[in-house]
């Protein structure tokens, strides 16, 4: 137990003891108990909290001293700069500034896109819908916050640092949840406390903020003689003044100071409070129910980045940059030899002494050095044995290699060496792209990358959800981007909550997409058969993947079955009503067309027949004539023939006649 909440305790049962205090008539132990106090308020003297405060600013007052030159030679490392804070390498060529460059490589790579959160309930009925309103409303609150911007920054800030800082809140202005980046060098810890896995502070921690003074008294009306009078030069109110004034924190109470008064004190404001028995609603009589919370118990609204703890103090007990200082300098010595050594082997003279005094000889070398192109030879010996070039020695090929480790080391160490841009190669299978995908991002930040996914973004969620809880008394609406570029929209209060809910981020979320190696990859495990029609259109980012599936799924059905009709009927009733008149235009015309062409056959046919009749008829005729001819032609013959045999005969009777004697 901290000495905050042991003051707190001490004082409560200071005033609620019966010791030196006089009973009422009514000796009932039921009713109030003591003073009547607000649910935030906080039963401490101003006295107590200006001593309390004053006890813990001495206790990290030797802490700080000890831990204030490591951010500065932090920074002064990620900037390149010296102890003077001239820039390394300003006069002259000097190596390149790998600390500053693999930041700045790995934070674009492990923050390219917001955290995706993930959140579930429980299957009673009312859970699910719940839980996809309160995820919109996450990722909407992500997006207006530029919440991956801002982890950007903590993480920058831890780099420096070795802490890294965000704050939740409310934002009276827009009436709406926030989520800010803080100074971390503006804080005061408790020196044995520590960030935990969750990203919060295991002790009092303070916070100096620093305001204008016209400010302050906005938001401390109450106080505004003093801090007038704090301001105030030769009678003058100096309103624009810069003042500072400190938030003090535990889990369950806040404070404010400045110079000698308590500007403000009370209870958790981001946690609601059981607030015992209820009033019913006069309008329906009923008790309304306890305002819901998604914290078990009150937390201070910081979010902390911390990657290298043993959990013993309240920074980091180390970095990447720091570890990498001895490395940046052994690069930068490396290559200022380097470069020496092929200035010597390229600028090696040998200057007579006859023509060169050393004024005039250190011109000559600083003149060929500068690369001015050309010398004075002063008079004396020939030029030819004025000036004699050295012959340059090999430089030795283990330095190079040094560098080059070096450097590979120092990028090694961010994760960032995988993600050096390489010459493109054709992906032939679904799993050679993933396999390449895999070589640039799965190296990304170590270990930093899941903590600022898990443990940061993940509390930045929860948060947001507390503020709903304690903040929304009225709708308040959320738009979101879904699938396939639809837009939802959604309604959410605090009086919506109730269910419990988990809260999580959907792994390597942020980590950079490549759209198009995500479609390539898509069309061929779609053209291999290993994913259907829907989950291609909702890798390649289709609108309205699942109508577009179902509707191709339709056509080719359609297709299949009756070319297209059934498709047509469904989709275009118009059209269908339109084609369907069309194919009975058609079917009509088509019966025409065979009434007519029958008609037309069965008139040649009988015309046909007609001419085979009378073909018939006259073949019958010519073969009467033929018949009738023959017939008169054989009994022609036949008559010549008796004829002729009479007249043989008659012949031969005359002949006869004639032989016989008379």
């Amino acid at each position: 137990m901290d000495g905050f909440t042991q003051n707190v305790m001490g004082v409560s049962d200071l005033i609620e003891s019966d010791t030196n205090k006089v009973r009422n008539s009514d000796d009932s132990p039921e009713g109030a108990q003591g003073d009547q106090y607000d649910i935030l308020d906080l039963p401490m003297s101003d006295e107590e909290l200006l001593r309390l405060r004053d006890d813990w600013e001495n206790t990290y007052a030797p802490y700080e001293g000890k831990y204030k030159e490591v951010p500065k030679r932090n920074l002064r490392s990620y900037l390149g700069r010296d102890k003077s804070g001239r820039l390394i390498g300003e006069e002259e060529g000097g190596a390149a500034n790998l600390q500053f460059e693999a930041e700045e490589t790995f934070l674009p790579a492990a923050l390219a896109q917001n955290p995706d959160p993930l959140v579930w309930s429980d299957n009673k009925p009312g859970g699910q819908e719940l839980s996809d309103t309160v995820k919109v409303m996450l990722q909407f609150h992500a997006q207006q916050l530029l919440l991956r911007r801002k982890l950007e920054v903590m993480a920058r800030q831890w780099s420096i640092y070795h802490l890294g800082v965000l704050k939740a809140g409310w934002n009276k202005q827009i009436k709406d949840v926030t989520i800010d980046n803080r100074k971390i060098q503006d804080f005061i810890f408790d020196p044995d406390g520590y960030v935990d896995v969750y990203g919060d502070f295991s002790s009092w921690l303070g916070e100096r903020i620093t305001v204008t003074a016209e400010r302050l008294i906005e938001l401390f009306p109450k106080h505004k003689e003093y801090i007038e009078h704090t301001v105030s030069v030769e009678d003058k109110v100096k309103l624009g003044t810069k003042v500072t004034y400190t938030e003090w924190w535990n889990d369950d109470y806040c404070f404010s100071t400045y110079k000698k008064i308590v500007l403000d004190k009370h209870k958790n404001e981001n946690f609601n409070y059981d607030e015992g028995e209820q009033e019913p609603d006069p309008l329906t009589g009923q008790v309304p129910p306890p305002k819901p919370n998604h914290f078990a118990i009150p937390k201070k609204p910081y979010i902390f980045l911390s990657v290298f703890s043993l959990q013993e103090q309240p920074h980091d007990i180390t970095g990447l940059i720091e570890q990498n200082i001895p490395n940046q300098q052994k690069i930068s010595r490396r290559t200022e030899q380097i470069d020496e050594g092929v200035s010597a082997a390229n600028n090696g003279l040998l200057l007579s002494e006859d023509n060169f005094n050393q004024e005039t000889g250190k011109q000559a070398v600083n003149a060929i050095r500068t690369k001015t192109g050309f010398i004075l030879v002063p008079s004396g010996k020939p030029l030819g044995e004025a000036v004699a070039r050295l012959q340059a020695p090999s430089f030795p090929d283990s330095a190079f290699k040094d560098l080059d480790n070096s450097e590979r080391h120092l990028l090694e160490s961010w994760g960032v060496q995988g993600i050096a841009s390489q010459e493109q190669k054709p992906d032939e299978t679904a799993r050679g792209m993933i396999l390449n995908q895999g070589r640039d991002t799965s190296r990304i930040g170590g270990g930093i990358s899941d903590i600022l996914e898990q443990s940061v973004a993940k509390s930045c969620y929860d948060w947001l959800v507390q503020l709903y809880c304690v903040n929304y008394d009225q709708k308040h609406f959320a738009a979101v981007m879904g699938t396939g570029a639809s837009v939802q929209y959604v309604e959410f209060e605090s009086a919506d909550m109730t269910h419990q809910l988990v809260i999580g981020v959907a792994a390597n979320s942020m980590m950079p997409k490549d759209e198009t190696a995500i479609a390539n990859q898509a069309i061929s495990l779609f053209g291999s058969g290993a994913i259907g029609p829907k989950t291609l259109l909702e890798r390649l980012n289709f609108p309205d993947a699942d109508d577009a599936a179902s509707d191709g799924a339709l056509w080719k059905f359609s297709e299949a079955t009756d070319g297209g009709m059934t498709y047509i009927t469904l989709n275009f009733p118009q059209l269908a009503q339109q084609l369907q008149q069309m194919q009975q235009q058609q079917q009509q015309a088509q019966q025409q067309a065979q009434q007519q062409e029958l008609a037309m056959q069965g008139a040649q046919g009988q015309q046909e027949i007609q001419q085979k009749a009378q073909a018939g008829n006259q073949q019958i005729q010519q073969k009467e004539q033929a018949h009738q001819q023959q017939m008169r032609h054989g009994e022609e013959g036949h008559q010549q023939k008796v004829q002729q045999s009479t007249e043989l005969a008659s012949a031969k009777m005359a002949q006869m006649k004639d032989k016989v004697p008379a």
